[in-house]
């Protein structure tokens, strides 16, 4: 509005500019009455700068001469309550956004006005002034460069004192709204990578250092709430899996960002940072493993500190941490002869020998690790020589590994652990410290499990002797009985895989038959789901966990997400008073089915079927349950058939389910004539060997239709149908259901009934199971059919067709399965 009562002249001319800014000026209050127009005026003078940076340098010149930016630091300070701080940010942020030349951008950060604008006292309680208070930090460290950042420094006696954009901005560092804590690193990241030497001695001071301790002790209390989640009481697994994964995604963009900072050349800032790190992160996490507890002093556990070594390992590469974390694991599991050697030659004061190793020997020997206070000592003590980490000493080199004990201690007596979280967390944290490029060669040497080529020259006996060890008892998991949950399995079965290809000599005689023993009970349980619902699926699902298992078997440990050991130690850490609650409500509800039942029983007049088919009190039955079991047999079979090559021999790339494959569409690709198996809903068939029955429909009464179960090789199904009202040898199909899991029964008080349960025909289990042809028509209760024929003669007579053809669609799966499951580990 007031725009249209300027003086009809180029709104982009130098004499309109002046004009702006003389009107500007007259402004001596800002309150609600005026706030409209003081506002034109800003966009105004900011649209015209922005201009005139391109195409009119004399617009600046005015600029300068003016001080217009003193004029929006006073229109800050008389703005009052009128709420005209968060659109100035606004057109102040789109100014410097958009001012290329070097001189305006100079100009602008110097005389002090945009400190004075970041340093102005606001009310940020409520509202949405943040947001753009934060923005406007951001776009000002965004034009900053070395030349220029000394302008936004406060200076006293040639020291910097404050640097009120990164003090102003770290107070949101912790803000609740990610964008203004991406906002904040940003601006951090673009001060660090311009700083000058008298701006990095600022934030090298104990106060701006500050910064970074925070950052590490929040990043602690998000890693003891991952804990917190892991041992809830209230949440289900999945409600536990949604927060973990939530919670861990803030964990690793922690990481990302510290592994920003240390990718910056300067070494005070990298030494600053690396302290905090190693101090008060993965010391007490290393304290906590080597020391053999399940948590430490501030209630992190193992399993926490085993994904967070993991994760960080992965995520910080190009740096030496690596090597301090690989340094403290590799002297954990040393044999007690070669930690004598290490400590011969810490006694002698050997001056080459100052690697993280020796130095946590020599803290261990200082101090008593159970005393109180201990832990900080030896932070201390390792943190002194940590960073000067360059090289293994020698010492390692010459001991005597091939002659030392078989004892074991720290991180090696995690893997030997019967918490199989806890073993299986170790090996993890081995096999990402042996993978990283990192690793310093000599470290590599000694875990054992170097990819390098000549990685059997540089491994003793004592090192082949421990991974033994460790296949034998990844072995026995595979192995174990009852057997263990699938995830923990596939996860030993990628460890086991992968040890395997390091190993260059041949299994002992028991591992051999422990894989052989797991095998043929793998074979045994996939046998057992051939007389189940689901046995139609086996080839399908055959195929589709070959691929999946491959894939995970071939991953890499740089790129296998630890995050599985936080699931296995939520599933092996169920809710306390889950258990109680789930029995409870069990007997609740069979108290109340017993007391309906008895009631209907009173009542002569209500016919029931057997109890069993209107409730079911375990848990573990049902279409889903035995879908997922079907797979997880499967999977675990496929497991085995992908390790057995690395342990009996053969090419580890041959499929044998391709043959499978192969046959399976060669029969698929037959038709037949008259072929019921491809009858679908609506189609017409004969009724040819139909039988005759009842079934009742929940508000449309009985109907009268035919049944006629038809398999073909691996399709199998059971037909409902309706006779056509113009073709009495024809019929029309109303429903259908598979013929796989029908499981049918004859009811002892009702000889003529039926009574079939139902599963859907693909594994997505939804409310609506069961299709008809008639959508305002629904069938009986979901999960049942109960089928009243004329005579009990019929009945039989129905029963036994359905099994013969069940008989005849089970055989041919279990023909074309057959050569899969009966192939010989010896060839």
């Amino acid at each position: 509005m007031w725009r249209s009562l300027w003086p009809t002249i180029d709104r982009f001319s130098l004499h309109h500019f002046r004009y702006i800014v003389n009107q500007l000026r007259e402004i001596r209050v800002v309150d609600k009455r005026n706030r409209e127009v003081v506002l034109d005026l800003l966009q105004s003078i900011v649209e015209i700068v922005t201009y005139g940076d391109r195409h009119d340098p004399a617009i600046f010149e005015c600029f300068m001469e003016f001080q217009v930016l003193a004029e929006f630091v006073r229109i800050l300070k008389i703005g009052g309550n009128s709420g005209i701080e968060a659109p100035l940010l606004q057109y102040l942020s789109i100014m410097i956004q958009n001012v290329e030349n070097e001189h305006a951008i100079y100009y602008c950060f110097s005389n002090g006005y945009i400190n004075s604008v970041i340093s102005h006292h606001y009310e940020f309680d409520g509202g949405d002034l943040i947001p753009y208070y934060v923005s406007f930090l951001r776009t000002v460290s965004g034009k900053i460069g070395r030349d220029t950042i000394c302008l936004l420094v406060k200076v006293h006696q040639d020291t910097a004192i404050s640097l009120p954009l990164y003090d102003e901005a770290l107070k949101f560092a912790n803000h609740g709204e990610k964008m203004i804590q991406i906002a904040v690193r940003a601006l951090t990241l673009n001060i660090y990578n311009v700083a000058d030497e008298m701006v990095y001695q600022f934030l090298t001071t104990p106060t701006a250092s500050a910064y970074f301790s925070s950052l590490i002790l929040n990043l602690k209390n998000k890693c003891l709430h991952v804990d917190a989640i892991i041992n809830g009481v209230k949440e289900s697994f999945h409600e536990k899996k949604r927060d973990l994964l939530s919670e861990t995604d803030r964990i690793l963009d922690d990481f990302y960002y510290l592994k920003d900072i240390l990718c910056i050349p300067e070494q005070r800032l990298n030494k600053l940072v690396t302290e905090n790190i190693v101090n008060m992160l993965i010391l007490p996490m290393l304290l906590t493993l080597l020391n053999n507890r399940l948590s430490n002093d501030t209630g992190l556990s193992a399993i926490t500190c085993l994904y967070v070594l993991c994760r960080l390992l992965q995520v910080f590469d190009g740096t030496n941490l690596v090597n301090v974390i690989g340094s403290a694991v590799l002297f954990s599991f040393m044999p007690p002869n070669v930690t004598d050697a290490a400590e011969s030659v810490v006694s002698a004061r050997l001056e080459q020998v100052n690697g993280l190793a020796v130095c946590y020997q020599e803290g261990e020997e200082m101090v008593d690790l159970q005393h109180e206070g201990a832990e900080n000592f030896m932070m201390n003590y390792v943190l002194k020589h940590s960073l000067e980490f360059t090289e293994l000493s020698s010492c390692f080199d010459s001991s005597p590994l091939e002659n030392s004990e078989n004892e074991w201690g720290g991180i090696f007596s995690c893997i030997f652990s019967r918490n199989h979280s806890l073993m299986l967390g170790s090996l993890m944290l081995l096999f990402t410290v042996a993978d990283s490029k990192d690793l310093h060669y000599q470290l590599a040497a000694k875990i054992g499990f170097s990819q390098v080529k000549t990685a059997s020259e540089m491994i003793g006996s004592t090192v082949a002797g421990h991974i033994q060890k460790i296949v034998n008892q990844l072995l026995k998991v595979l192995a174990s009985e009852p057997p263990l949950s699938v995830p923990i399995l596939l996860h030993a079965a990628w460890f086991l895989r992968k040890l395997l290809v390091f190993l260059d000599q041949k299994l002992e005689d028991n591992d051999c038959h422990l894989f052989k023993t797991s095998y043929e009970v793998s074979c045994g349980h996939l046998y057992e789901e051939f007389d189940r619902c689901w046995f139609d699926h086996i080839p399908d699902v055959l195929k589709s966990e070959w691929a999946n298992c491959k894939t995970a078997l071939e991953e890499s440990s740089q790129s296998k997400d630890p995050f599985f050991l936080l699931e296995l130690a939520s599933i092996q850490n169920p809710p306390s008073g889950s258990m109680a609650f789930l029995l409870l409500s069990s007997f609740l509800l069979l108290f109340i089915f017993l007391l309906f039942y008895l009631c209907c029983l009173l009542l002569k007049s209500i016919v029931l079927p057997p109890a069993s088919f209107l409730f079911n009190i375990s848990g573990n039955t049902g279409p889903a349950f035995d879908w997922q079991r079907m797979v997880d047999c499967v999977k675990v079979f496929v497991l085995h058939l992908q390790l057995k090559p690395f342990i009996f021999g053969g090419d580890p790339f041959d499929n044998p389910l391709a043959n499978l494959k192969n046959s399976y569409l060669a029969q698929s690709g037959k038709r037949y004539p008259s072929d019921l198996s491809l009858a679908s809903f609506g189609s017409e068939v004969a009724l040819g060997s139909g039988i005759p029955c009842k079934i009742a429909f929940s508000g449309a009464g009985t109907r009268d239709i035919y049944v006629i179960p038809i398999a073909r090789e691996i399709s199998g199904k059971l037909l409902l149908v309706e006779r056509h009202p113009l073709h009495s040898r024809k019929g029309v199909v109303i429903a259908i259901a598979p013929l796989a899991g029908l499981d049918p029964k004859i009811d002892e008080e009702h000889p003529t009934w039926l009574l079939v349960h139902l599963r859907d025909f693909e594994p997505r289990l939804r409310s609506d199971e069961t299709k008809t042809l008639d959508s305002h028509t629904s069938l009986p209760e979901q999960g049942r059919w109960i089928l009243g024929f004329l005579s009990a003669k019929d009945c039989k007579a129905a029963f036994s067709v359905i099994l013969e053809e069940t008989r005849k669609q089970r055989s041919f799966v279990e023909n074309l399965v057959a050569p899969v499951l009966e192939e010989k580990l010896f060839k």
